[in-house]
């Protein structure tokens, strides 16, 4: 049964790392073809993409009525993205921070998890406060696309109007769509390895907590959150080396934003009952998720760049955070 459990988690992180090369590929040159900064597809196009398997596990739980593993997936899964991912990618190379994460986007990031915290605070959070979440992420999407549309485009005149240059026009449209259309296959088809790559390796990771005798909330708090963010991980790091550096950051900052305005916005909208709100994640969990949205944006303007320590500094802070939970909650015996 072990040597089933091991395959599992190995199959998973193999097709994590294939399916991260590929997202990144895509949305690299889809961003190129579209015109759309690196930065608007890593906070959105990215992002969404990643998020898939917190969504599908969030969605799959909710339904069951697991309402611990939804909570502990979306908030243990915001404190990977805003801490290890972004430390971790720093390891590799400083990640210059754009002006825009700082004024825009980790603020609404910021007002997001403390959107959450206030949906939690009567111990549900029900179809109301989903669909104040969704219309959030409409809002959040019209802006960053206004935001990532690259300017300086010229307009035309009466002068480029020949038959010539309408058919020159017309030659490179179609080649750009010819791109656009084979790179979101690729992007897709990158999506579809990281979802079941996470398939495998959460089913896998799971049984082994549970073999620990870890609770639920403890589960998606820790190895389920792990685990749905490793697309995420594996996307920013393989951004980071390749120089996406705005993918890399972007994707962090648009994950965790799409983890509380998609994701359980959407779950909570579908559960029979809404979501039920574990008092133990009030104490602990959701405040430090809080916190950590608010060291990020301080991190992040601090010369505008995560430096190697910085990205140190917050693997250690979520290291400490786990080796907590899971020492308090029996874990090591």
């Amino acid at each position: 049964m072990n040597g089933i459990i091991a395959l599992q988690i190995l199959g998973g992180v193999l097709l994590l790392l294939v399916g991260g090369e590929w997202v990144v590929r895509g949305a690299s040159r889809l961003a190129i073809a579209a015109k759309l900064s690196p930065l608007f597809v890593g906070l959105t196009v990215v992002s969404l993409g990643t998020s898939a398997p917190e969504m599908a596990v969030s969605f799959t739980t909710a339904l069951r009525g697991q309402a611990d593993i939804t909570i502990g997936n979306v908030v243990g899964s915001n404190l990977f993205n805003m801490l290890m991912i972004v430390g971790f990618s720093a390891l590799f190379a400083p990640l210059p921070v754009d002006r825009q994460i700082t004024r825009f986007d980790v603020p609404v990031m910021i007002s997001a998890c403390l959107a959450m915290l206030v949906a939690s605070l009567n111990g549900i959070i029900g179809r109301l406060d989903g669909i104040g979440l969704i219309l959030i992420m409409v809002g959040y999407f019209a802006i960053s696309y206004r935001l990532g549309k690259k300017s300086g485009e010229q307009p035309i005149g009466d002068d480029l109007l020949s038959p010539e240059i309408v058919e020159e026009a017309a030659q490179t449209l179609g080649r750009r769509v010819a791109v656009i259309i084979w790179q979101l296959i690729l992007l897709s088809a990158g999506v579809a390895a990281l979802v079941f790559g996470c398939d495998l390796f959460v089913d896998g990771a799971v049984s082994m907590a549970r073999i620990l005798g870890v609770s639920e909330l403890v589960i998606g708090l820790t190895i389920v959150s792990a685990g749905t963010s490793l697309p995420e991980l594996v996307t920013s790091v393989a951004a980071t080396i390749k120089g996406e550096r705005g993918i890399a950051i972007g994707n962090a900052v648009g994950s965790t934003t799409l983890n509380i305005v998609a994701v359980l916005g959407i779950t909570s909208v579908i559960a029979p009952s809404g979501l039920n709100v574990a008092p133990e994640i009030m104490g602990l969990d959701m405040p430090l998720m809080v916190i950590a949205a608010i060291l990020s944006w301080v991190l992040y303007r601090t010369g505008r760049t995560i430096a190697r320590w910085e990205g140190v500094l917050m693997i250690l802070i979520y290291c400490g955070y786990v080796g907590y939970l899971l020492k308090t909650n029996g874990a090591f015996g």
